[in-house]
């Protein structure tokens, strides 16, 4: 196994549920590293954070991709929370486990405790000053380990689709469609990282992603994928051979 690894933090525009997005895409372009994500639906910056902090990160390559300060990420201590996400009508399936525990990711959700988190104990300014010292302390942390690091957000990433040359690709979906995860890794990723993509296989992923159409949560995604991936690997060696 490889010992070039990047860690890849992120919530929906990164965890790979509707289709591909750009840490799987990083994968195919960079066959010789180990992509590990710590990602969530929804996620929130403690959730994150919380996450790296379990990684094996030493001298390895971080993406930290900054959630919006406002969500309220929540470990289940007690069957009185649990409950209640259950009860959630849009985001009662949002659990995820690491070692802290099993988390709820509450993301946008309406429930009357989940606001009264946001507009009475944790306000906009607040949150904002958190999100500021939390970029501070992993800053701090992933210096202390000798990382190479980029940080960007969903907020950047969102910007670079819709001031985009190409935002007519983007889509509707609330995540960006994978030409445009491509884009992402290759305009923003690549030069903040100085990463180096073979050209050949940069050229097959870009042909393979543009000419499938794609149609968020289908069924089959992940085969599609790995199908894709195959045919990028096999043209991108067949190009070389030549």
């Amino acid at each position: 196994m490889s010992t070039n690894k990047i860690f890849c933090l992120g919530d929906g525009y990164a965890h790979g549920h509707i289709w591909p997005e750009w840490p799987q895409i990083l994968q195919v372009l960079l066959p010789d590293h180990e992509i590990i994500t710590g990602t969530g639906i929804g996620a929130g910056n403690e959730f994150l954070i919380d996450n790296l902090l379990e990684f094996d990160c030493q001298d390895q390559t971080v993406i930290f991709q900054w959630a919006h300060p406002y969500r309220f990420d929540k470990l289940l201590q007690d069957n009185q929370w649990q409950t209640l996400a259950q009860q959630d009508p849009v985001y009662h399936f949002n659990f995820e486990n690491n070692v802290s525990g099993t988390w709820w990711l509450s993301s946008a959700s309406q429930d009357t405790k989940v606001q009264e988190y946001h507009e009475f104990f944790i306000q906009s300014q607040q949150a904002n000053l958190r999100l500021n010292t939390q970029k501070i302390l992993v800053e701090n942390y992933l210096q202390n380990k000798k990382c190479r690091y980029w940080f960007t957000s969903t907020q950047q990433h969102e910007e670079f689709c819709r001031l985009h040359q190409h935002k007519n690709l983007r889509g509707v979906e609330i995540q960006p469609s994978p030409i445009m995860h491509f884009y992402f890794v290759v305009e923003c990723i690549q030069p903040a990282l100085d990463l180096e993509i073979d050209s050949e296989l940069q050229n097959a992923a870009y042909a393979s992603i543009i000419e499938h159409q794609w149609a968020a949560y289908d069924p089959d995604r992940e085969s599609i994928w790995q199908e894709i991936c195959s045919r990028i690997g096999s043209r991108c060696k067949t190009r070389m051979n030549k």
